[in-house]
């Protein structure tokens, strides 16, 4: 499952990400453009609670003729 963080709060990502890890093995945080500090501190705080971080990825992608920043974090329990 994938989550992509946006516009809420970080900690509306962190609950979030807890509640897809009851039904999931694995969550996918992504994050675009300045969301990818968003991601990476979501990833954090999980980190501090006992959750794994067991990979991380970046890319860059074009949208609307620009070049955007991408990052992929999974989390497991």
């Amino acid at each position: 499952m994938e989550i992509f963080v946006g516009e809420k709060e970080t900690n509306e990502y962190v609950e979030e990400v807890k509640k897809a890890l009851e039904e999931n093995q694995e969550v996918i945080i992504k994050g675009k453009s300045r969301d990818t500090v968003k991601a990476v501190d979501t990833a954090e705080i999980l980190k501090k609670e006992d959750f794994k971080v067991t990979d991380i990825s970046i890319d860059t992608i074009e949208e609307e003729e620009k070049r955007i920043s991408v990052i992929s974090i999974k989390i497991t329990r």
